[in-house]
């Protein structure tokens, strides 16, 4: 049964967020070199030396370790995410039922899971991203990004190997709301939506 590992996500998360301190360390140096500015401005010309010579290496280094973080450990979480719901899929292959010519997904976005039914059936398949903790919203968004184009590749690439479809889309819910969102089309009429197909592209 495919699962995350809680150690090593709780590890990559610590790295993520040196990332986002280092950001906000860039964004004080920035609140800085516009409070310096300001005081050379009026007159104070000392301040003109001590702000050309730290703000940019001080930038420099917060900018430097903010892409670090974010391509090592933010890719790394990517990289888990989209094995994970790959691997779970693969594993409820049968309750996507692609062999119905119709389907509406439904996508059901929890704080710490996301369920996926289609068309009236009852039985879902749970993504269990508990070893997350609660997740934000950032990282739903990229949850929903990375399961919708699983969607795409998969349908899409059963389209190219000869499976007949009528139509295949997915509409995003949502727990805290009771409206869900519009419908995306996979494909329609019979032929991969331009854009979802832009996505096979881009990810198979």
């Amino acid at each position: 049964m495919a699962q995350l590992d809680a150690a090593r996500i709780k590890k990559l998360k610590t790295g993520e967020l040196t990332g986002f301190i280092a950001t906000g360390f860039c964004a004080a140096v920035l609140v800085y070199a516009i409070v310096m500015f300001s005081l050379f401005m009026t007159g104070r010309e000392e301040l003109g030396v001590v702000l050309w010579s730290t703000a940019p290496a001080l930038m420099a280094l917060g900018l430097s370790i903010a892409a670090f973080c974010n391509i090592k450990f933010g890719g790394e979480i990517e990289k888990l995410i989209k094995s994970y719901i790959l691997n779970v899929c693969v594993e409820n292959a049968a309750l996507m039922h692609p062999e119905r010519n119709s389907l509406t997904f439904f996508i059901e976005l929890g704080d710490s899971d996301v369920r996926l039914t289609v068309n009236g059936y009852k039985e879902a398949i749970v993504f269990d991203f508990s070893a997350f903790g609660k997740l934000s919203l950032t990282r739903k968004m990229a949850v929903m990004r990375i399961l919708t184009e699983r969607l795409c590749v998969t349908f899409c690439r059963l389209y190219e190997r000869g499976a007949k479809y009528k139509s295949v889309e997915y509409i995003e819910k949502s727990s805290s709301l009771k409206k869900s969102g519009k419908v995306i089309h996979i494909i329609s009429d019979g032929v991969p939506d331009k854009k979802s197909y832009k996505i096979y592209l881009k990810n198979r």
